[in-house]
């Protein structure tokens, strides 16, 4: 499909979503205004292994919530509806993306899902005024531009390889790491930084491999690994590559133990699927019995959508709910109003307390150490919070 024909689809999609959400809403017409919100991620073919769809679900909830509280902005009934654009988790899609949000007036945006698609957007919502929150990207150069309406729900990469570092030396006492990243820019810079700080420790590195971001077939590259001999291999994989990476693991016979980011947590998470016994992944945010509210949430959930329910749903419903605490609060849905009291906001969310620092990213954010034992993952440590 060409860019031109992407972009007819695009438009049409999203025009359809908004004139049906009118349609429904024809008889109150006079009495509601509708407040757009906009989702963006990387669909493509619906699998459990996609994590764009529980992002767009927990979105979708936090918006069905809101709609049963019946608030008034401005004097007037809010109905909240979600535009939901798929960006094919390609940067060029992320600007046609970005372009027809603005066009739809949307009073801000939950996305985008990748670090790289959310860098490519940023600059025309901060031309328009409007507010982005990623529930997902973690690259620290998301919020080193200046743009004052980019915000980040979870810990950027530097700290993310901060945390890696110590656990890999402290916990793991690796001697000898292998690197694995997946090509995109944040699986990149969270290498290179992770790097740094194993051999800042006194760490060795005696691999350092990069894959395509949608390759499936391993085997070469874990054949090289296997043959530098680590106690430890370190991945960025996401979504089905973890899968696919796991299988060749076993099927190489590569035996150290490996240690992955949030993005390389299984779908069937607390269950431990393919990961064999003694892994380890650090994830994003409170562990699940700590955090507040999050059984309601999770009931909720389950109730109303089949997508697996990823931590990345938790995150994208907390977005929606600051979105629209901050319309609350100016009683305003301008977006041009938004970002300031975005970064006023003591947030208390289903993922733990939430606040920005001036770039944008969050304050302390919360990390939890797991690791594979015979069928679950078990939480090993928290840092932050």
């Amino acid at each position: 499909m060409t860019v031109s024909q992407w972009r007819r689809r695009l438009l049409t999609g999203a025009g359809a979503l908004m004139l049906g959400a009118a349609a429904r809403n024809a008889p109150a017409a006079r009495q509601e205004q509708v407040v757009n919100l906009g989702f963006a991620g990387g669909f493509g073919v619906k699998q459990q292994s996609n994590l764009s769809f529980s992002a767009r679900d927990g979105a979708l909830l936090a918006i069905e919530e809101a709609n049963q509280r019946g608030l008034v902005i401005g004097g007037k009934a809010v109905r909240f509806a979600l535009t939901v654009v798929d960006d094919q988790s390609e940067p060029n899609f992320a600007r046609i993306a970005a372009n027809s949000f603005v066009a739809a007036n949307v009073s801000g945006v939950i996305g985008h899902v990748s670090t790289d698609t959310s860098i490519a957007a940023s600059p025309i919502y901060a031309d328009a005024g409007i507010p982005m929150i990623s529930p997902t990207s973690t690259g620290r150069n998301l919020t080193a531009r200046g743009y004052r309406n980019v915000f980040q729900l979870l810990g950027n990469s530097d700290i993310t390889s901060s945390y890696l570092a110590d656990i890999s030396g402290d916990l793991l006492k690796a001697r000898r790491v292998a690197v694995l990243d997946n090509g995109t820019q944040l699986g990149a810079s969270l290498a290179d930084d992770y790097i740094a700080r194993l051999r800042k420790a006194g760490i060795g590195v005696v691999a350092r491999e990069s894959v395509g971001g949608k390759s499936s077939d391993f085997s070469a590259t874990l054949l090289r690994i296997k043959a530098a001999n680590p106690d430890l291999m370190f991945f960025t994989a996401i979504g089905p590559q973890v899968m696919a990476l796991l299988q060749g693991c076993k099927r190489v016979g590569l035996a150290c133990r490996l240690l992955a980011t949030g993005g390389g947590v299984n779908l069937e998470f607390p269950r431990t699927g393919l990961y064999p016994e003694g892994s380890s992944v650090l994830l994003h945010g409170l562990q699940v019995d700590k955090r507040p509210g999050y059984a309601e949430f999770e009931k909720n959930y389950r109730k109303k959508y089949d997508s697996a329910l990823s931590a990345y749903a938790m995150f994208s419903y907390d977005a929606v709910g600051m979105l629209i605490e901050a319309m609350r609060r100016v009683d305003s849905a301008n977006p041009r109003l938004l970002s300031a009291e975005l970064h006023k906001m003591q947030y208390k969310g289903a993922s733990g307390p939430i606040s920005f620092a001036a770039d944008g990213t969050q304050v302390n954010p919360p990390y939890t150490l797991y690791q594979a034992g015979p069928s679950l993952w078990q939480g090993v440590k928290s840092f932050g919070g």
